[in-house]
């Protein structure tokens, strides 16, 4: 019975995922290579998730994005390092002659001011850092979609568990009645009667089954392989969810110097504000050094047909006609839209924890109201069995005792699912992972966008 903010019935189990591992997460989460699921050894919630990271294709994808933009950082790496080319040329000298000319150079260019490269390699940095920070971003959504799929499968486990437990009291209700029946004790009203519950509890037990058997099939999906029994009942998690949170404000802090989407985005807008510096150095001249040396093949005798040239060429591109101006126009706005972003993010921070956190209040209330419940159906199920047994109840009571106890301990599952994945979906909003292995503690100053520990 565990979960967190999802909010749909434990009857229709959550096939939706929510959206790495973090730096912080990836710690936690990559272990050895992968190995099967055996239903001998209990999966534990870490276990889905460490397989979920190393095979879950999501997963996979992550580092490419950082591999991508290391390719444009090399590319813009390129503007400040010598060139070297080899060039080979041969042909007729004249339609009618059968003689041919052949030469060959070796050209040497090296840039000596190309000012306008300096922006564009740091927004290639910038950029860089971005996609570092979202290809974690994208490993932490599929490890906490691991986390809330993991606890779903549980929770439905409990119910299927309920309803078993359900129909077996029903089945013992209907055989009592035949007896009291047989004996004249009672009418046959109640074998009627008890049959009827015996047969609801039955399509109980054949729904409760489908549900786990959708849950284990999501599960298997994130982890990448297939998913068997048992699954490890995780006791911690349900322990935190629990227990008391660090104050707001702090927790908001936290949130502010972990949270990789908010990091991803500031390197983006410093990213497009170095893009849209680049059309003003277009004004300044480039200046590049070039060395060639040529030979000619063929030359006639005292020639030996070998030149050498050094030359510097100075390039000033007085006027282009708007280019750059329309270019800083466009680039400008790009990085100011991109900064209202960040900041809008930044912002939603507080309410995403703030919400996160009285979820998880809310959640705490009724699941401890749902425990008080369930005793008291328990209670109510054992006193109305005895005085059925003593003839002073009808079997109809006993089904309804049955049927509202089943009833309680549903509504346990679903109560023990909401505040586990309110306690998940805090986590999450904080930045941290979601087994629980980080402590919600103050963190260590954020790090300038940009630069990657």
């Amino acid at each position: 019975m565990h979960g967190g903010p999802c909010q749909e019935p434990l009857s229709v189990l959550i096939s939706r995922s929510h959206a790495v591992a973090a730096a912080v997460v990836v710690a936690l989460l990559v272990v050895a290579g992968p190995r099967a699921v055996r239903a001998e050894t209990p999966l534990s919630i870490a276990d889905a998730v460490r397989l979920a990271v190393q095979n879950n294709e999501r997963s996979l994808q992550a580092p490419l994005r950082v591999q991508a933009a290391e390719g444009q950082l090399d590319r813009s790496r390129a503007a400040f390092v010598p060139t070297l080319s080899a060039q080979g040329n041969t042909g007729l000298q004249s339609p009618s002659s059968n003689q041919s000319s052949t030469s060959t150079s070796l050209t040497l260019q090296v840039p000596l001011v190309n000012l306008s490269a300096i922006p564009l390699y740091k927004q290639a940095k910038y950029q860089r850092d971005s996609e570092h920070w979202g290809a974690e971003q994208d490993v932490r959504q599929l490890v906490f979609d691991t986390a809330r799929a993991f606890l779903t499968a549980i929770a439905a486990e409990h119910v299927l568990t309920a309803a078993k437990s359900r129909l077996s009291r029903a089945k013992a209700t209907q055989d009592n009645a035949a007896h009291r029946a047989a004996a004249q004790l009672s009418s046959t009203n109640d074998v009627t009667r008890a049959a009827l519950d015996t047969s609801n509890a039955a399509a109980t037990v054949a729904t409760a089954q489908g549900n786990v058997t959708n849950a284990y099939l999501q599960l298997a999906f994130l982890v990448g392989q297939p998913v068997t029994d048992p699954l490890q009942v995780p006791e911690t998690t349900t322990k935190a969810a629990q227990a008391a949170v660090p104050k707001l404000d702090d927790m908001i802090r936290q949130a502010e110097g972990l949270r990789p989407d908010l990091r991803s985005a500031d390197a983006k807008t410093a990213s497009l504000r170095q893009s849209a510096e680049e059309p003003q150095y277009r004004l300044l001249p480039t200046l590049n050094a070039q060395g060639q040396v040529k030979q000619a093949a063929g030359t006639p005798a005292g020639d030996t047909g070998r030149s050498e040239v050094v030359q510097l060429a100075l390039v000033w591109p007085i006027f282009d006609g708007g280019t750059r101006y329309g270019d800083r126009k466009a680039r400008v706005a790009q990085a100011e839209s991109q900064d209202l972003g960040a900041r809008l993010l930044r912002r939603s921070i507080a309410t995403d924890v703030r919400v996160a956190v009285s979820s998880l209040q809310a959640a705490r209330e009724a699941y401890a109201i749902a425990v008080e419940s369930v005793k008291i159906a328990l209670r109510n199920t054992q006193e109305t069995t005895v005085l059925y047994q003593q003839g002073i109840a009808r079997a109809i009571e006993v089904s309804d005792a049955n049927a509202t106890r089943f009833d309680a301990e549903v509504s346990l599952a679903n109560a023990q699912l909401n505040m586990e994945q309110a306690y998940v979906q805090l986590r999450f909003a904080l930045g941290l992972d979601p087994a629980g292995t980080q402590e919600l503690a103050y963190p260590s100053p954020k790090p300038v966008p940009g630069s990657i520990p």
